[in-house]
């Protein structure tokens, strides 16, 4: 105890002298003058982010038909083109037949429009003709009647009375005559009778001729009529009727054919840009649905980075065009660089508020795979 009490008096003992010590140091000294902070460079900003290696296209494929597959054309990892057929399903040799058909129909309905068309061409061109001939035929038979002199004993009768009075006449002189038919010629009386009835049958075949003028005539006009009225009505080409009938028939073997088509093109599982099989969830004699995804086909040859982590604060400093340091850590000392491609219009799903920023990379290290971690610093303004 005595011990104790000792050390605390000692210590008390020194605790104010170093207090006095201080006193009279600030009295006796003079205020020391701040010395102005040393100039430090402008350090650029950076935003950090987490990121991860994507392509720049890719996509799941499915079916948008039920069936069963046929072939298997690709392997995973396989670099295919645009519009290489990748799965092929069952009932293509169906299809095949059934748009033949479908082109047949089609080739044959066009052919029935065409052939209406030509029709009517045809027969406008005959109607010309026909109008030739029927105009030249009217005026020659118009000059023939023109120019036939009526004999006087039939003057003012008409060509049928003429014709029936010339018949009569010829009757009653044959009937005269008939008694006389086989005497001598040296007969008086058989002589005049005879030269009887040869002007009534003169007369007779002049009233004939007669109506055969009018006759041709009258036919004449009534075949030029035909063809004008023909050339008029195939002016405007074929019949409207059939036309539409022609119409409908073709637009139906359009539409067969074009489903039946889009039914074939439906078996067959197409590539919709160049790429690389990541992903194949598909076997021979496998059933599948429609949407349920086969393949995954994704552009690796143009790989992309998505951040992961870029915070709101962070993403409002960020603007497309900003340069951008990539690191890997699949290759330590490995630097790439890019810029900003695209900004997120919104958030991403999960915890936190991120946005999701595309860089683009001005060449990417060899062996980059998809999926792998990237770390950008993004210089912002």
């Amino acid at each position: 105890m005595k011990w104790i009490k000792q050390n605390n008096l000692m210590y008390t003992i020194a605790l104010v002298g170093t207090l006095l010590l201080a006193g009279c140091s600030g009295l006796g000294s003079q205020a020391t003058p701040t010395e102005a902070p040393e100039q430090v460079e402008d350090i650029q900003p950076m935003v950090s982010a987490t990121g991860k290696v994507v392509p720049a296209q890719w996509s799941r494929l499915s079916f948008a038909v039920p069936g069963v597959v046929q072939e298997v054309l690709v392997r995973e990892g396989d670099l295919v083109e645009e519009g290489q057929v990748l799965v092929q399903l069952r009932g293509e040799e169906d299809l095949q037949a059934a748009i033949a058909l479908s082109e047949f129909e089609l080739a044959s309905a066009h052919k029935g429009r065409d052939d209406l068309k030509q029709q009517a061409e045809d027969t406008r061109t005959a109607a010309l003709e026909r109008i030739s001939a029927a105009t030249k035929a009217v005026r020659d038979a118009q000059y023939q009647l023109d120019n036939f002199t009526v004999p006087s004993n039939m003057t003012g009768l008409g060509t049928a009375e003429a014709l029936e009075l010339m018949e009569q006449n010829l009757d009653v002189a044959r009937a005269k005559f008939e008694p006389y038919k086989y005497y001598p010629s040296t007969n008086d009386t058989r002589e005049d009778l005879k030269e009887a009835l040869d002007e009534a049958q003169a007369d007779y075949n002049t009233a004939v001729k007669r109506l055969q003028y009018e006759t041709d005539l009258e036919v004449a006009k009534i075949k030029l009529a035909d063809a004008l009225e023909d050339f008029e009505t195939w002016s405007e080409g074929p019949d409207p009727e059939e036309i539409a009938v022609a119409e409908a028939r073709l637009a139906n073997a359009r539409a067969a054919l074009e489903a039946a088509q889009a039914k074939l093109d439906d078996l067959a599982l197409k590539a919709p840009f160049k790429g690389t099989i990541s992903d194949l969830d598909v076997r021979t004699g496998e059933w599948v649905t429609p949407g349920q995804p086969v393949l995954l086909i994704a552009d690796l040859e143009n790989l992309q980075i998505e951040t992961t982590d870029l915070n709101e604060i962070d993403a409002a400093r960020v603007n497309v065009g900003d340069p951008v340091t990539l690191t890997f850590d699949a290759f330590p000392g490995t630097e790439a660089t890019g810029v900003v491609n695209s900004m997120a219009p919104k958030s991403s799903e999960g915890a936190g508020v991120n946005y999701t920023a595309v860089i683009l990379m001005d060449e990417a290290p060899a062996l980059l795979r998809w999926g792998m971690t990237a770390f950008a610093d993004i210089l912002v303004e």
